[in-house]
């Protein structure tokens, strides 16, 4: 008995900008395509131009992805191989994907990955700051305000923030950032693996202005900024020997009571199981002490 054909989906990583960043495995898999997802069939047709691809290219933006599943499986079922990409970089990266790929892992159908170039991979290497660990964004909110409160729900956290920007929003993103998150150390890489590639160095209010100052730019920037440093100021000694005192109440072991009070005082918690240890001590030597009238 003849086995049905089995199709699969390759998520298929696509140059950023430079067409010769394109891999041996990424070519092969678009010229082996039964057929190429594409964000937009336009973009996918000067690298299709540029290789003689000559697999049917089909347009899924966005606001189509979740029309385009049902004929995805439907291809998928005949044993069709299909190939997904987006405009640039890696699909389901801020670009259309993450339904199509949740939809033939649901249905059963291998999903395999070629990866290829990432911008926030990219910017994080050039940028000088740390990018382990790191946390991507996305796109920031369009709207001012919706932005703004975006960037305070961020604000404490240690990771180095990575994002996507619009070159006519960068301007105001970087003076919203400045003035939500501080001077922090940042990096505005744009164009990156073109010819005018750019990797802007400085502070956020630095750079803020220096863009101001030339204009509207072309192209998809990444903004990469390093994460909270700020190191909080230390609970006193007096209070931690209270919240000590006051948690074995709950019958807490005093290792789980010391990290739990290590997370919001400061401390080491070996410091704080070490006070409490002595703060039991001391109160069994005042036990010992002070013995009551029926002993």
């Amino acid at each position: 008995m003849t086995e049905p054909l089995r199709g699969q989906l390759l998520v298929v990583g696509t140059p950023i900008g430079n067409l010769e960043d394109l891999s041996p495995r990424a070519l092969r898999a678009l010229s082996d395509a039964d057929a190429i997802l594409c964000e937009d069939a336009r973009v996918t047709a000067k690298l299709a131009a540029r290789f003689s691809l000559s697999a049917a290219r089909l347009s899924c933006p966005g606001p189509r992805e979740k029309g385009r599943v049902a004929e995805l499986l439907r291809r998928l079922e005949r044993g069709e191989t299909i190939a997904l990409v987006s405009d640039a970089g890696m699909p389901g990266l801020s670009d259309p994907g993450e339904h199509l790929v949740a939809a033939a892992a649901a249905a059963g159908y291998p999903v395999r990955v070629v990866p290829g170039p990432s911008a926030s991979a990219a910017a994080l290497a050039i940028s000088g700051l740390s990018a382990v660990p790191h946390l991507f964004l996305g796109f920031l909110p369009a709207r001012a305000g919706e932005r703004r409160r975006f960037l305070e729900g961020v604000r404490d956290r240690k990771e180095t923030l990575v994002w996507f920007e619009a070159p006519h929003r960068l301007v105001e993103s970087l003076e919203q950032a400045a003035e939500t998150l501080g001077p922090r150390r940042a990096c505005v890489a744009r164009e990156l693996t073109k010819v005018h590639e750019e990797a802007a160095r400085g502070t956020l209010p630095s750079l803020a202005a220096e863009f101001r100052s030339r204009g509207e730019g072309r192209g998809e920037v990444t903004v990469v900024i390093e994460g909270n440093r700020e190191v909080p100021a230390a609970m006193p000694e007096e209070d931690v020997d209270r919240e000590v005192r006051r948690a074995p109440a709950a019958g807490q072991e005093k290792r789980a009571i010391a990290r739990a009070i290590a997370l919001r005082s400061g401390r080491p918690a070996r410091e704080i199981y070490a006070r409490a240890v002595a703060l039991d001590r001391r109160e069994a030597g005042r036990g010992a002490k002070h013995p009551t009238k029926d002993s």
